[in-house]
């Protein structure tokens, strides 16, 4: 059976999502099971509302992406720059679909959510990947399972089981051709000795995603500080 392409990658959490031995081990082991890599852009787009944790300013995962990209091979990918890497916590809907009350109630119900939650620690691990790109691995999960939770609830989706349905992670680089996943199993592997990276998380964002020219770009519409005391 051929490679499909799923959101939910790996299909299986990992025996223990705050562990990020654990998660990686998860993640590495579902990656080196892929039998085809497949284009990242062939999937329909519409414009849509997302909620996300920027990384542009978080210097330790450029730097990580920069060197993690650097030994990637040249052809196949598009890798994602620097002011595009992101974690995305959900979807919220489409914006053809969304009518601005309904945004306008989400965002105070989870600004209120973020304003009794704290800042946390993320680590990132390099690397691994899915059929449609190549991907750190993000330990622990716990605290964005509570904002997935957060979020869903703001949807109408409060009896949502995130890890039904969210692998965090944070893409380096996206496949853009069907293509054998050989080199990029290989090279994932070498990049894993590379150390991983902490990052502290004090923001949620939501944005007006679209996608463009092999890229995904965005105009935020709300940051949400997550700050309790």
């Amino acid at each position: 059976m051929g490679t499909s392409y799923s959101s939910t990658f790996p299909t299986r959490p990992p025996t223990d999502p705050d562990d990020p031995a654990s998660v990686a081990r998860n993640d590495q082991a579902a990656f080196e099971q892929v039998d085809q890599m497949l284009c990242h852009w062939d999937r329909a787009h519409r414009r849509s509302y997302h909620w996300m944790v920027t990384l542009d300013k978080q210097s330790h995962a450029v730097e990580l992406s920069q060197r993690c990209q650097a030994a990637l091979p040249e052809h196949g990918l598009d890798l994602i720059p620097p002011e595009s890497l992101h974690l995305t916590v959900r979807r919220f809907g489409y914006v053809d679909q969304v009518p601005a009350s309904t945004l306008d109630a989400a965002v105070t119900t989870v600004s209120e959510h973020c304003r009794a939650a704290r800042p946390f620690d993320l680590r990132l691990l390099p690397l691994a990947g899915s059929p449609g790109a190549l991907r750190f691995s993000v330990a622990p999960w716990s605290p964005l399972l509570c904002l997935h939770r957060a979020v869903s609830a703001a949807s109408g989706y409060d009896d949502v089981d995130p890890l039904t349905q969210y692998r965090p992670h944070v893409g380096i680089a996206y496949s853009n051709q069907v293509q054998p996943p050989g080199p990029f199993i290989a090279a994932a592997h070498k990049a894993r000795s590379l150390p991983s990276t902490a990052i502290t998380i004090t923001e949620l964002r939501l944005v007006e995603l679209d996608r463009t020219d092999h890229q995904y770009r965005w105009h935020v519409l709300e940051r949400l500080p997550i700050d309790a005391a």
